[in-house]
């Protein structure tokens, strides 16, 4: 037992090979660090965002089921925070639901990439005035901080949870993304449309042939991506057009399969690569990979 590099918390670390090691923390999460970025990480001066890297983790652990490797590590820190509108929202959907009665603890912070406290007590006392949940902040002191206690969700706090869940879980389309050279076309067009079909979905994609000539094709991409249940985003050969849909998905909070043929998958850009793709041979094994995917999701 020693001491996790991101957060100082006691963490169970396992020496994999000679220049990795796998770290277990409570709070972060599990991650592995090569030899190269163990210095790197504990020599450097400032920490004060540290806490990007130990949210960033856990929701690679807790929304992905991903075990990262941190062998970007400034890349890592220098990524965009997550607004306040979205940490209020991690907020109320990370309260319990199934207790009435409960003070949080420090986990709720990192699932929420709240730096301090302090914060949390702006984000809680929010959403306490706006009638969502029952609470009070305290003077108890607990893991040398006071803790809220939660009481339990309002009804108009449990309709905000409802308009937070995934939209169009009523949709049939799943819209597909891909650069629309040749080979990939054909393994899109053939396996990928096979996956989605016999799961009884409908295959959609936007390319000059499916779009009217007096419709834009950049309005028809919207519009299919704003009633699709699922976004699969393949970024082989880095089309332009997929970082834009992928990140509309996002946006609109439409759960996107990550995918990118073997060999690419190190010129993924950051933004991308923070997030688990299904990295895939040959069309078979994009088809599997895409069907155990879609029916995880749903």
């Amino acid at each position: 037992m020693s001491n996790c590099y991101i957060c100082n918390s006691n963490a169970e670390i396992t020496q994999i090979s000679s220049d990795s090691k796998l770290f277990d923390c409570p709070k972060c999460g599990k991650f592995y660090i090569s030899g190269s970025m163990e210095s790197y990480i504990l020599e450097k001066e400032d920490k004060s965002n540290y806490y990007k890297v130990s949210s960033w983790i856990r929701e690679q652990n807790d929304e992905f089921n991903n075990t990262p490797i941190l062998d970007n590590f400034d890349d890592i820190l220098e990524m965009r925070d997550k607004t306040i509108q979205e940490k209020f929202d991690l907020l109320m959907i990370h309260l319990p639901k199934d207790n009435d009665f409960v003070e949080l603890t420090e986990e709720i912070l990192i699932k929420c990439w709240i730096k301090r406290g302090e914060d949390l007590d702006k984000f809680f006392q929010k959403a306490i005035d706006e009638d969502y949940i029952l609470g009070a902040l305290t003077n108890v002191v607990s893991q040398g901080y006071h803790f809220p206690l939660f009481k339990g969700f309002t009804f108009d706090g449990l309709q905000y949870l409802e308009s937070l869940d995934q939209p169009n879980k009523s949709s049939k389309n799943i819209f597909v993304a891909f650069n629309f050279e040749e080979s990939l076309s054909k393994i899109f067009n053939t396996y990928v449309k096979e996956a989605i079909e016999a799961l009884g979905f409908n295959y959609t994609i936007v390319t000059q042939n499916t779009t009217t000539h007096d419709k834009a094709i950049s309005d028809e991409i919207i519009a299919k991506l704003k009633s699709s249940r699922i976004v699969i985003a393949d970024f082989t050969n880095h089309r332009n057009s997929v970082y834009f849909e992928a990140g509309f998905a996002m946006g609109m909070k439409i759960p996107i399969i990550w995918t990118c043929q073997e060999g690419h998958e190190n010129d993924l850009s950051f933004d991308t690569r923070q997030y688990p793709h299904l990295v895939w041979i040959d069309g078979e094994d994009l088809k599997k990979q895409i069907s155990d995917r879609i029916q995880v999701i749903i």
